[in-house]
């Protein structure tokens, strides 16, 4: 029974690593079942044995994978650093401002759902929500970490920014992927740093 279990969380992941690719570069609805079926070794009734429909395929795509992997990426690395604003600023570089021109015109997965799907299917929206939240509420807690230190004035709202950085970082994937020219992160990065000088 171990194994089977072993095996069916294998072939959930594959699906949903070959559907994040997909939907990504292609958008969700311009992808279709047989679509991502044929990236992954697995038959379209073990899809169906995971996924009663397209719809609960995209629910789990945030909830499994879009939503942990977005926290991973923007929130879990500020631990390591003693004034997470610091960190905020070292990861938009190595993750945005040196990443591949190709992948950047494709823009931020989490964004390019809630544009998508947000406005047409209400439990997308939910759970698109729920990412943006858990995302907000993880930043938030690195910038009390930062003001309880001293990097942050004891007056500065700290949700408040963390809703604005945020934001910021949806922007920097949207300016980048509508303007194509990776050279205009130079210009959304020195505003971002200039705001935080604010901060102190």
């Amino acid at each position: 029974m171990v194994k089977k279990s072993r095996n069916l969380e294998r072939t959930r992941q594959e699906i949903l690593d070959a559907a994040f690719w997909e939907v990504f570069t292609r958008g969700f609805q311009g992808v279709s079942i047989d679509d991502i079926v044929k990236k992954t070794p697995h038959t379209k009734g073990a899809f169906y044995h995971q996924f009663p429909n397209k719809l609960e395929l995209g629910y789990a795509l945030v909830d499994e994978v879009i939503k942990p992997m977005t926290y991973s990426r923007w929130i879990d690395p500020l631990k390591n650093f003693e004034n997470p604003l610091d960190g905020i600023l070292i990861q938009l570089k190595e993750l945005i401002g040196k990443a591949n021109p190709e992948e950047l015109r494709y823009g931020c997965p989490l964004n390019n759902l809630v544009q998508e799907m947000a406005p047409i299917d209400e439990t997308f929206r939910l759970k698109l929500e729920a990412a943006l939240i858990y995302w907000i509420e993880g930043m938030e807690q690195e910038l009390n970490r930062a003001k309880k230190s001293g990097y942050i004035r004891s007056d500065i709202k700290t949700r408040q920014v963390a809703h604005f950085i945020v934001m910021a970082h949806e922007g920097f994937y949207g300016m980048l992927k509508g303007l194509n020219d990776p050279k205009a992160f130079s210009a959304l990065y020195d505003s971002l740093k200039r705001y935080f000088e604010t901060l102190a």
